[in-house]
């Protein structure tokens, strides 16, 4: 049984980490990361994005994969935790899509070139021209990527539609294809990542050692990259780019936390998922120094533009060049699952089991069409990735952070940690997330300022200006809509009450199993015992007769021995009962002998000065009766008396 029980632990770390593997070969370590690392250096900016991973991604992969598997919820959902800032998971959800609407368009271009390929042998036709020269044979001119891009693929609408339109029709059927292929999320999730989690890193290990060039990785470092850390994006650009690689960006391991990473230690987890991460981003960029040393430019197709050049120039088999673009393929699909599933799972929660499929349709309909928009203009894309994106995501994490550390309240953070770990978590932790937002801030605003006072900004359209504005109007409006939201919905009678209100945890906030949520708010009440109570407790023992336990002995004991019964006051619910009772089997003696209703008008006035003396001396021994002692002597007929 012992043996079963630890074999069914290790199955369990192994799948989950299996989809660790991956996510950590998915597009943004394959494609994004590389393209940034030609622009700025690669050795210069592998280590600056190694150094983000570690002081900013590491603990806000922790935040997320602890609210995560503690709520159960969706990226909106554990904002149950603040409810004043519930937009920040919307926008979190913006995020995620403009990024998948990014990632589409790549992955729609790796399909359509992997297809193209097939049919179709590298120097492409379209890109090759002969010189004819008198007097000798035709000399072949072959053209580089970029110019054989511009000349096809690229071509202006007007001059080659069809390939604008093969491009549009791919787009079209990958977005509409991924609701289905997400039909049930979380088991469709997990089967894709089982079989490509170890397929996508075989895949570039054979490439890499079958036609890697190792005499190509003296690009790898230049003299002049080191210059670039005088520039803020790529402290920006590095910093974004870290957090968008793990996953913490668009909130993905929010719903991992329910589904993925629902058995796992969320401590132990975070290095793994992290380290992963590390090493998969210094794989991927070697790997494409070692594809080439030339000169492809640093635009978003860089990567397909430099597979193109190796092939030619090393006169290699288009076979080569169709396994690349086949494991480009592969690692798209594991960025779009992992981009649309915080989506559907939003979806999934807020339309029922039907609903939300018709949903997820209509927003893969919308994404085809801003997806086809930055196909006619590749400088929307440009746009999108270095200007709108790397603001988003720097600005989001400081308010998401900010809230939970300040707001929510970094000791309840940390006993909600430890209750899902089972022991102490080092406090380094802490303090790493408090230092999140004073490395992310000071980056972003040197990058904002420089944005707005660059000197080519005042002879050209003023796009990155716009961008920024946009995205931070787009970012507050959504913000302050959903705060109003949640105000309005508390039920305190005044606008302070509400808003006091809405900054503090919902009563729904928690884990959703009834057992796990109750050990959970009596492990917070006893780390805080002086915070208001958030679960029923029962009555002490002995608080009404103000013992402190079963053992202690009233007074009511010492009284004389001949009381023959001592019935002292307990802490039922029915102690009231049992006391009228009493009282009135007590008035029913005294009223016996003249056998006469109490409240009756035909009582002889002889009787009434009798009997308004003995309801006196009946209701001031009531009223002297303690709380230590409450004793009611009723005389029997035979002289016993009788306490109770």
């Amino acid at each position: 049984m012992i043996s079963y029980l630890k074999d069914k632990i290790w199955r369990r770390w192994a799948r989950a980490h299996i989809c660790t593997l991956a996510l950590a070969f998915s597009l943004n370590s394959t494609w994004r990361i590389p393209r940034d690392a030609f622009k700025y250096g690669g050795l210069s900016y592998g280590l600056l994005i190694t150094a983000a991973l570690l002081t900013v991604a590491l603990p806000a992969v922790l935040l997320q994969l602890s609210v995560g598997q503690l709520s159960q919820q969706d990226p909106v959902g554990v904002w149950k935790a603040v409810p004043l800032l519930k937009g920040i998971g919307f926008v979190r959800l913006v995020i995620s899509y403009i990024v998948a609407v990014c990632v589409v368009t790549y992955l729609a271009m790796s399909v359509t070139l992997f297809f193209y390929t097939l049919n179709h042998t590298i120097p492409f036709q379209e890109c090759t021209e002969f010189l004819e020269v008198e007097g000798q044979p035709p000399a072949e001119i072959n053209y580089n990527a970029t110019q054989c891009f511009n000349e096809s693929f690229f071509a202006p609408i007007q001059q080659k539609p069809e390939y604008f339109l093969a491009l549009s029709l791919v787009v079209l059927f990958l977005w509409v294809l991924f609701p289905f292929i997400l039909y049930k999320p979380i088991k469709s999730l997990k089967s894709i990542f089982y079989i490509l989690g170890p397929s996508a890193p075989i895949l570039w290990i054979i490439i890499i050692f079958s036609i890697g060039d190792k005499n190509s990785l003296a690009w790898f470092s230049k003299n002049e990259d080191w210059s670039n850390f005088l520039r803020p994006e790529i402290w920006l650009k590095a910093i974004s780019q870290a957090l968008i690689a793990v996953n913490v960006a668009g909130g993905f391991l929010i719903s991992a936390g329910d589904s993925v990473y629902c058995t796992s230690d969320v401590e132990w987890t975070t290095f793994i998922y992290v380290g992963a991460n590390i090493l998969s981003i210094w794989f991927g960029m070697i790997v494409w120094f070692a594809l080439g040393d030339t000169d492809t430019g640093s635009t978003v197709f860089a990567v397909l533009a430099r597979t193109y050049n190796f092939t030619v120039e090393k006169n290699l088999s288009t076979a080569w060049a169709i396994v690349i673009f086949a494991t480009l393929c592969l690692s798209g699909v594991i960025s779009m699952v992992s981009l649309l599933y915080p989506l559907y799972d939003r979806f999934r929660r807020l339309g029922g089991r039907i609903k939300w499929r018709y949903i997820a349709i209509g927003s893969s309909l919308l994404g085809a069409g801003l997806a086809i928009a930055t196909l006619v203009d590749h400088s929307v894309l440009i746009l999108l990735e270095d200007t709108v994106l790397p603001f988003l995501v720097a600005f989001t994490t400081i308010l998401e952070i900010c809230a939970f550390i300040f707001i929510y309240g970094w000791k309840v953070l940390l006993h909600d940690i430890e209750f899902l770990i089972g022991r102490h978590l080092q406090r380094f932790w802490i303090w790493a997330l408090c230092g999140v937002p004073g490395i992310i801030g000071p980056f972003l605003l040197w990058w904002c300022i420089t944005q707005f006072l660059r000197q080519d900004a005042w002879c050209q359209p003023p796009w990155i200006a716009t961008g920024l504005a946009v995205a931070l109007t787009a970012t507050i409006i959504i913000i302050i809509i959903f705060a109003i939201y949640s105000i309005a919905r508390q039920v305190q009678y005044d606008i302070i009450g509400k808003l006091k209100s809405s900054i503090q945890p919902s009563r729904h906030w928690g884990p959703r199993d009834p057992i796990a949520h109750y050990y959970w708010l009596m492990r917070r009440d006893e780390v805080d015992p002086h915070a208001p109570r958030t679960r029923y407790h029962r009555r002490n023992l002995g608080q009404f007769s103000g013992t402190s336990s079963a053992a202690s002995f009233s007074k009511s004991q010492e009284v004389s021995d001949n009381l023959s019964e001592t019935k002292r006051r307990t802490n039922s619910d029915d102690w009231l009962y049992k006391y009228r009772k009493e009282y009135l089997t007590q008035i029913f003696y005294i009223h016996y002998p003249n056998r006469r209703r109490s409240k009756s008008l035909d009582w002889p006035k002889s009787h009434l000065k009798k009997e308004k003396r003995l309801i006196e001396q009946v209701s001031s021994s009531s009223l002297n009766s303690t709380l230590n002692d409450s004793v009611i002597v009723v005389e029997k007929g035979n002289g016993v008396a009788s306490k109770c």
